[in-house]
């Protein structure tokens, strides 16, 4: 029980720093109605968010057993909050994208 329990800490962790720093990202790209005014924050934090999730989903499948158990209340939840947090971070960089290549191109 005691392996299980590491995984599990991890993809909680691993999932809830990028839905926490997601506000201060964005306002330090200064994202508004009109698009973001800075886009290297955005550029920079979405791809690294999108890996820890992606890290944090790997984790909770290593704690994930086939029969019914209490870690499944936690796993479910969490994994349905991770996957809103990899379609989210992914929006803001699509939403990025056209900024990015307005400047650069």
């Amino acid at each position: 029980m005691g392996d299980r329990k590491r995984p599990l800490l991890l993809a909680t962790i691993l999932t809830l720093v990028p839905m926490i720093l997601v506000f201060p990202v964005l306002r330090l790209a200064r994202f508004g109605p009109t698009g973001p005014q800075s886009v290297w924050p955005i550029v920079l934090y979405a791809p690294l968010a999108m890996w820890m999730q992606t890290r944090a989903i790997r984790n909770l499948l290593l704690s994930y057993r086939d029969a019914r158990d209490p870690f499944l209340f936690a796993i479910l939840p969490l994994a349905l909050l991770t996957l809103f947090g990899y379609a989210l971070h992914g929006a803001l960089l699509i939403l990025d994208l056209p900024a990015f290549l307005y400047r650069f191109i």
